[in-house]
């Protein structure tokens, strides 16, 4: 009896589980709901295109009909291959299920890359004179190419009245590179086809680049701003040094490094160092100017103290550190000298190694 017992209230507990839908079940129902959806919105949208022959379009945000056309269709194919991996076959026609699955990734992978690359866009609203014109402007780049379309809104469908085009992705409706003059029944329109780090007004010279009607019978907002930036201050001219002056400087920061080195400096044959002994090479560089380097080697009481004393020096005039291959370097874009090079080689010949190289200065 006991054992009947146990019997009975086992079926009774497995019986919810053969009757609930089982998780495999659920993701196909929807997927199948997001393949019709899918599949009605692309109707829809492509119906819209045809009747109006391609000038309105559906427009939410920055997505018009061909960018949301491109999600749905990214997700279209996501559903069916989902519902290709997932649908129940007999173990038969898994094996020719093996293709059929890969086609279905290969095809929904690029479809997602392509709707991810249209997501780029931006929608900025046509003002003049501070108030709204009753005009969107959509910006939308791939790659290096960037285009506009300005639209005219009238709930979630827009006409399209212009287009606009940029450089290297640039998008001067958003950046609020632009000026429109409004005479009371049409919008005459200027823009700046390339990025100006100045942020100069775009002037309302010459023939406009496109212009529009008037919208009337509309309240326009008003307080509004085209959006344009801050200039963007030039950089700083670098410092021109004469070849006196780059040769002076240089030999100053040489006269400098050695004075912090352990005393006594000596050559490499073991005799007193004499910088004098050492003549500066000269090149010539950037077509008109010359540039000064000179390389000495040396030996200190402590050369890994002197190292680090010299480098303290460079470091206290303002020179930027790095390391490469075992040396040490000190350079800079506006000092006189362009770069230093160091290398402690004590365990090899017991000498400093010392190079210095001038920013190339004008004749």
């Amino acid at each position: 009896m006991p054992t009947a017992a146990v019997i009975t209230e086992s079926s009774d507990a497995a019986q919810p589980a053969r009757s609930g839908p089982g998780a495999r079940r659920i993701i196909l129902w929807v997927a199948g709901a997001v393949l019709l959806l899918a599949i009605t919105t692309l109707v829809a949208l492509r119906s819209i295109s045809e009747a109006s022959g391609d000038t309105v379009s559906v427009l939410i945000g920055t997505l018009n009909s061909t960018r949301l056309s491109n999600l749905v269709l990214a997700a279209a194919f996501a559903a069916v291959a989902v519902g290709i991996y997932l649908i129940p076959v007999p173990r038969l026609w898994l094996l020719l299920l093996v293709p059929v699955r890969l086609a279905a990734v290969t095809v929904a992978g690029p479809a997602g890359l392509v709707a991810l690359a249209s997501s780029s866009a931006t929608a900025a609203p046509l003002v003049a004179d501070g108030c709204d014109t009753g005009y969107v402007v959509v910006e939308e780049s791939f790659v290096f190419a960037r285009t506009g379309t300005v639209y005219r809104p009238d709930g979630l469908l827009a006409t399209a009245v212009a287009h606009t085009r940029g450089e290297y992705d640039y998008r001067p409706f958003a950046d609020g590179a632009y000026t429109v003059v409004d005479d009371g029944a049409q919008l005459d329109v200027w823009y700046s086809y390339a990025f100006d780090p100045a942020a100069a007004p775009v002037a309302a010279d010459g023939d406009p680049a496109f212009t529009l009607p008037t919208l009337t019978g509309r309240t326009p907002a008003c307080g509004l701003s085209t959006g344009a930036r801050t200039p963007i201050p030039p950089e700083p001219a670098l410092p021109t040094y004469t070849p006196a002056e780059a040769q002076a400087r240089l030999e100053e920061m040489l006269a400098a490094s050695l004075d912090a080195a352990v005393d006594p400096v000596s050559d490499s044959a073991g005799a007193p160092l004499d910088t004098a002994a050492f003549t500066p090479a000269t090149t010539a560089c950037n077509e008109t100017g010359t540039r000064t380097a000179l390389a000495l080697t040396f030996a200190t009481a402590d050369n890994a103290a002197s190292l680090t004393r010299i480098l303290q020096i460079w470091d206290a005039a303002g020179y930027s550190p790095d390391r490469a291959m075992q040396q040490d370097i000190r350079y800079s874009a506006t000092l006189p000298v362009a770069q230093m090079t160091i290398r402690d080689t004590t365990t090899i010949d017991g000498l400093i190694h010392l190079q210095l190289e001038s920013q190339c200065s004008v004749r």
